[in-house]
């Protein structure tokens, strides 16, 4: 496996490119993405780029993982071919503050009513990277659903020759969707957080039936409460594609949350 620092080695590389985006910290997520891009063919390469752009709190981005070896011998286990780790400066060459993309309606609410500013971050960041990655596909993780709108309607509006695709969220044991933010917690914490990923179950399943959707949200609400997360930033039904509060069950719809236990906010979605 290689790595590589700047945009211009990364020319040469045999097409078609099958491309994993990350920003470091691999989990069994991660590399669940990087085996669906080997079975495309092609050269596989990752990313690795903790992105400024996309954090709110400083401290945040100051704690995220970083470890470029061990994440190298973990993508290079799981099949990758190239790691794509630039610098700052060569993703921003203009600074930080520079030029954004920004994707309209889409990031409105959820995570951009409670991260702003978070998703022209990741529009930016993603955008430069496809276009210095010149990917034929692209593999994204069903985590963030919102993500995955976001990045869809930009490939679109933009013409992107890309293929997006969105693997199944990757889960521990006990239901937790697979996060860098897990290693935050606490034993008991990591535990007591897979209430997130039961309840939104239990929502999906109220709504399929014909409950009331508001009534639902407010009682996943209520159950995270009371299983030891401090906080529930939101629960919603929502259309899959246009991330509208959805009133009834017809059409695809996916039931996404954001709660903070410890200290640490972890996010989740299912499927209706």
């Amino acid at each position: 496996m290689t790595i590589l620092r700047f945009a211009a080695d990364l020319r040469s590389l045999p097409q078609p490119v099958m491309f994993v985006p990350t920003m470091g910290g691999l989990h069994e997520g991660h590399l669940n993405l990087i085996h669906a891009a080997k079975r495309h063919g092609g050269t596989v390469v990752a990313s690795i780029f903790v992105n400024p752009t996309q954090f709110g709190d400083r401290a945040d981005f100051d704690a995220y993982q970083r470890d470029l070896g061990r994440d190298g011998e973990l993508a290079e286990g799981a099949g990758c071919d190239v790691i794509f780790a630039p610098s700052v400066e060569q993703m921003y060459p203009g600074g930080t503050e520079a030029t954004r993309v920004h994707v309209p309606e889409v990031t409105d609410k959820w995570e951009g009513e409670h991260r702003p500013s978070h998703f022209d971050g990741v529009a930016t960041v993603v955008s430069a990277l496809f276009n210095m990655v010149r990917p034929a596909k692209a593999f994204f993780g069903q985590k963030d659903w919102q993500q995955c709108v976001v990045v869809a309607k930009m490939v679109r509006d933009l013409g992107y020759p890309i293929e997006l695709r969105f693997e199944e969220t990757v889960r521990e044991p006990h239901g937790l969707a697979m996060s860098s933010r897990n290693e935050r917690l606490s034993a008991d914490a990591r535990r007591r957080a897979a209430v997130l990923y039961t309840a939104i179950r239990k929502t999906a399943d109220e709504f399929r039936l014909g409950g009331e959707p508001r009534a639902a949200e407010a009682n996943t609400s209520t159950i995270l409460l009371q299983g030891g997360f401090e906080s529930v930033d939101y629960v919603a039904i929502v259309d899959e594609d246009t991330l509208a509060q959805a009133d009834l069950p017809t059409g695809q719809h996916r039931v996404i949350a954001a709660a903070q236990i410890e200290g640490v906010r972890l996010i989740d979605n299912i499927r209706v």
